[in-house]
This record gives C-alpha cells, sequence and structure tokens, in this order.
C-alpha cells in the first residue's frame, strides 16, 4: 500500500500527465492556421512530443499493476475498497495505451513497423477515450485518498491543473503574439 510520499510522487505524475494532454488539446484549439502554417515543423515537433509524453505518462500509471494501474475488470471485479468496477471498455483503452507505448513511441518494434497503418488503426485512440481513462484514474486516486486518509485532495489539485494550464498557455501564446 502507499506512504504518503508515494502517494503524492503518482499524484503528481498523473497532474503532469494530464496537463501535457490539456496542453495539447488546447494547442489544437487555440493555434490558427496561418500560425500553424508559419511554423509547421515547430508545431508537429511541440504537439507530437506532448500527445507521447501524455500517452508516456498514461502508461507509466497502467503499468502499475498492483494499485493504480490493475486490469479495471480484474480479480472480482472490485476496487480495494469492494466498489464496483467493472468496464471492458477501459480495459481496451488501457491495452491500446500499452501497445502505443510499448511499439510505437517507446521502442520502435520493426515487426509493427512494417504495417504501421494496420497498427495505429487497431491501436487507434480519441480524446474521449483518453479522458474517459484519465476520469478513471483520477476515481482510484480519490479511493486512495480517502481510504488511506491522506491530506492530499486530488479533485482539487486536479481542477487547479486544468484552470492553470488554459491560464498558463494563453499566457505563453500572449508572449509570441500567436493568439488565434
Amino acid at each position: 500500500m502507499f506512504n504518503k510520499t508515494d502517494f503524492e510522487n503518482i499524484v503528481w505524475d498523473f497532474l503532469f500527465t494530464y496537463r501535457q494532454f490539456l496542453l495539447n488539446g488546447y494547442l489544437h484549439k487555440r493555434v490558427n492556421h496561418d500560425v500553424y502554417e508559419a511554423n509547421t515543423a515547430t508545431w508537429n515537433t511541440l504537439l507530437l512530443s506532448l500527445e507521447s509524453g501524455a500517452l508516456l505518462g498514461l502508461a507509466k500509471l497502467l503499468e502499475r499493476k498492483d494499485d493504480l494501474g490493475r486490469p479495471f475488470n480484474g480479480g472480482l471485479g472490485k476496487t480495494f475498497n469492494n466498489e464496483e468496477f467493472n468496464n471492458e471498455e477501459l480495459n481496451g483503452i488501457s491495452e491500446k495505451i500499452i501497445n502505443l507505448r510499448h511499439a510505437y513511441i517507446a521502442h520502435a518494434d520493426l515487426s509493427k513497423m512494417r504495417d504501421i497503418n494496420s497498427f495505429l488503426t487497431k491501436n487507434r485512440l480519441t480524446g474521449t477515450d483518453i479522458v474517459k481513462m484519465f476520469d478513471a484514474l483520477k476515481s482510484r486516486l480519490i479511493q486512495y485518498q480517502k481510504s488511506l486518509k491522506l491530506d492530499v485532495d486530488v479533485q482539487k489539485l486536479f481542477t487547479e491543473s486544468q484552470n492553470s494550464a488554459l491560464h498558463d498557455l494563453n499566457s505563453w501564446l500572449k508572449s509570441f503574439n500567436a493568439e488565434s
């Protein structure tokens, strides 16, 4: 089981990963076509880096098979505090994230890269899929927070992360006069 420091570190990893996901999404919405076209290579590098970082961060959390990342319908189909948490959809999303991490982002598995289009089609994720995974992991973190009676307010930190990511991105874009 977690001690306070371990739990805080996991929460901060989760929030950092969530921030990468948010920044990627906000940039896609905020950067207009002209700004993007003027610096395509830079924007692609930035956006792909944030996307890869978010997937790697989620994979790191999901690889914690003894706690946070255990299968969503594993064991008895219940979480540590006996709440129902059966979900084949989340297991499928989790599997795709792990596949993308192992074969595409982190290790470039050449056998998979020979047929990259098929691999990417099979492991395609939507923004909705990723949001569902963040929500599920956040729920698990909140359950651990309550069960272990830790003074880390996961929901508050999550909300603050959402708000600060948008504010920080707006400030950063203004500094480049790149607002849409």
